[in-house]
């Protein structure tokens, strides 16, 4: 399975030695001035990262570890905060991680750093966890979330060194804004390193341990992927993320399992678009669905839910290759699902954009069967999201929305001649593309002037047969 993993890498490198001075940044302290800074058009060579001290690390020894193994790495700026970031008490992981993410991109703000590296010490593990100034969306292939970790026996930090470095970058490198053909080259080298843990699990190294650190190769090769393209590191990444799968147990070890499971289908989605094949949209339903049948609402509503609202947007997708209306009212249920978690009073955002999506898949459905039931459904949802995405406070949310309330209104207006619908479908048009231009997205006001001009000729068209 894993013959084949490496054999496409960036040829490795030889290890820069030129050097620079310490820098200093408002309290953060540079590890060393060893690293390679490589010249070039872009606003920064290498990627700036915080280290906190460690949760429980008492005279901060493994710390200062874990810095000299991220200062070997020839594509990060290393610097230590001396500040200890900790995950706050709470009933719900979740809100603890939040929470402790909160703070964490306060730290970012203040060090202006690219990514935050933190965690804690339990015995002889190291829990690393990473936030990035910018985080990525959490349906691109290897996107790190909140329960992202990278965890090791604390005797195999330098033994394990690549991998803490492919990590970190696979991390930080897809949003960077700064030499990405740099940091692909070093994650392609760091990734060469890691053969001999991708294939065997060391000895002293735990199953879940193991699992943690498949996770993390995959992770970088979702984000090779996503820098550089490639079909074959979407195949690697999706093999990784099946065997850290299998090495873990939904009943003792729910977390781990469910990041592994849940980019696994973001994987094979992503290589299933690329391909333009069903078969692995078909397969990331189904791994997405596990999650939903295995993790317990009650024990784990977030994650519960979050896999229900990327169960159905996978099958909106299938909708759109298949036409199968029935894809859809599979995917209307499972937004239905999450928003049992995701309610308008506990986290009013985050239902927005839910029912926004809901919103979407009626919209889609309403068109492919008889009678008005569903798109007026979708009316109802877009006008309530609205209700929260305000024009004042969110300009380009509240676009996305009126425009979705324009297209529901017209593709309603056209079944049931309501002059009304129409209007309403105007004046979301006329709104959604003002907002759009103002704010540079030119090609998408105009595609909505477009339909606002379908829109204004039904009005025409109607107002004439009245007469």
């Amino acid at each position: 399975m894993f013959r084949e993993l490496f054999s496409f890498l960036a040829p490795s490198l030889a290890r820069k030695t030129s050097r620079r001075s310490k820098r200093k940044a408002q309290g953060a302290q540079r590890v060393s001035g060893s690293n390679f800074a490589p010249t070039g058009g872009e606003a920064s060579g290498e990627p700036k990262v915080l280290l906190a001290d460690l949760n429980g690390d008492s005279g901060g020894a493994v710390t200062t570890r874990v810095s000299e193994v991220l200062d070997s790495c020839d594509a990060l700026a290393v610097y230590r905060s001396n500040q200890v970031l900790k995950l706050p008490k709470d009933s719900n992981q979740v809100r603890r991680l939040m929470l402790a993410s909160e703070k964490g991109r306060e730290l970012l703000r203040e060090q202006d750093a690219d990514i935050l590296v933190w965690g804690e010490i339990e015995k002889d593990l190291v829990r690393l966890r990473f936030d990035s100034k910018i985080p990525c969306a959490d349906n691109l292939p290897g996107a790190f979330g909140l329960g992202d970790t990278l965890q090791l026996p604390t005797d195999m930090l330098e033994s394990q060194a690549s991998v803490v470095h492919a990590t970190v970058l696979a991390a930080v490198g897809p949003t960077f804004s700064g030499l990405k053909t740099h940091i692909s080259e070093v994650l392609g080298w760091a990734l060469q390193g890691t053969r001999d843990v991708a294939q065997n699990q060391p000895e002293g190294m735990s199953a879940v341990q193991h699992a943690t650190v498949l996770t993390n190769l995959a992770n970088a090769f979702s984000a090779q992927y996503r820098i550089i393209k490639g079909a074959k590191n979407l195949a690697s990444a999706a093999s990784l993320y099946r065997t850290a799968v299998k090495k873990t147990a939904p009943e003792t070890d729910p977390d781990i399992w469910a990041v592994a499971q849940s980019h696994l289908a973001t994987a094979l989605k992503a290589r299933s678009i690329a391909e333009r094949d069903d078969d692995g949209l078909k397969a990331a339903a189904v791994a997405y669905r596990k999650i939903t049948e295995t993790l317990g609402r009650g024990s784990h509503p977030y994650d519960w839910a979050l896999a229900h609202i990327n169960h159905g947007l996978v099958l909106y997708r299938l909708s759109m290759r298949t036409g199968r209306a029935a894809y859809l009212q599979e995917a209307g249920k499972s937004f239905e699902e999450a928003l049992t978690v995701y309610t308008k009073e506990a986290m009013p955002a985050r239902w927005a954009e839910v029912m926004n999506q809901y919103g979407t898949i009626l919209l889609a459905l309403g068109e492919q069967v008889t009678g008005n039931v569903t798109l007026e459904m979708a009316v109802a949802k877009f006008r309530k999201v609205l209700e929260v995405r305000k024009r004042d406070r969110a300009p380009q949310l509240w676009a996305q929305t009126a425009n979705n309330l324009g297209a529901a209104c017209f593709s309603l207006a056209k079944r049931n001649a309501e002059v009304a619908l129409l209007r309403e479908a105007q004046t979301c048009f006329e709104g959604a593309a003002e907002t759009y231009q103002q704010h540079g997205d030119r090609k998408r006001a105009e595609v909505i002037r477009s339909n606002l001009a379908r829109v204004e000729r039904l009005l025409t068209a109607r107002a004439g047969q009245s007469k």
